[in-house]
């Protein structure tokens, strides 16, 4: 319990104790802290205390506030290689995790002048345009859009399901397989549709990654946009020295 007659103020021995827990296991990212209202019961102290150490280990990264959900023990960053070929599901299963998908959405679009361009076919030409959430065990990692040419991969769409890597189908249904990409990163900032996908408040600064990646011969097999919260995960760069 907190010491009302410490002169550590009561806001820090809060902290203390939940830093603590933390460390422990009891909070797990798995795991959703206790709310505001409970934690002034248990620890008998004011709204003002509790939110107080609340805010201070937000800001030193130990919490994360997903909105409409509470408050969750912040995940440690994924680290991802920039230029790797490899696409989520083989990433995640080489850091010991289970892929987990959720598709959105996907339906068969005519193809706007810049994805046409990307996939170096002509305008208007069909594409599959599919949305899904990434996932890092329960938390949102990516919000992810991707349009498939359909000229190349023909029927695609009754093979998406969640929980499917779509560089398997690419594999086992039309022996395709991404031998390199290009990739342009920016840093934007959420707006509607991304704050709802990955649990975050409107405004937050996400990582956009633009990416197209291709087969031998530079023949492009399909475009991407990623947007990934910069709390979530880090880049690396591993290029050998010449």
């Amino acid at each position: 319990m907190l010491n009302n007659g410490s002169s550590k103020p009561l806001y820090i021995q809060l902290k203390q104790i939940l830093t603590d827990d933390i460390k422990k296991g009891i909070y797990s990212p798995s795991i959703k802290l206790p709310t505001e209202s409970e934690l002034c019961s248990k620890y008998n102290v004011s709204r003002i205390t509790v939110r107080k150490a609340i805010l201070d280990l937000v800001d030193e990264g130990y919490l994360v506030r997903q909105q409409g959900k509470g408050t969750f023990v912040k995940s440690p960053k994924l680290k991802r290689e920039l230029i790797a070929v490899n696409g989520y599901s083989e990433f995640m299963e080489s850091t010991g995790k289970k892929p987990k998908h959720q598709v959105l959405s996907h339906e068969v679009i005519s193809a706007p002048k810049p994805i046409a361009a990307k996939l170096q076919i002509e305008p208007e030409s069909p594409v599959v345009e599919l949305k899904r959430i990434l996932y890092n065990e329960d938390q949102p990692l990516s919000f992810e859009i991707t349009h498939y040419p359909l000229a190349l991969f023909p029927d695609i769409g009754r093979f998406i399901s969640d929980g499917v890597s779509m560089h398997d189908i690419l594999k086992q249904q039309y022996q395709v397989v991404p031998t390199h990409n290009t990739k342009l990163l920016n840093v934007v900032y959420a707006k509607q549709e991304e704050s709802r996908y990955l649990a975050c408040d409107i405004g937050d600064a996400l990582f956009e990654i633009d990416k197209t990646a291709f087969m031998s011969k530079d023949q492009p097999i399909y475009c991407s946009l990623f947007m990934m919260h910069t709390n979530r995960v880090t880049f690396t760069i591993d290029s050998p020295y010449t």
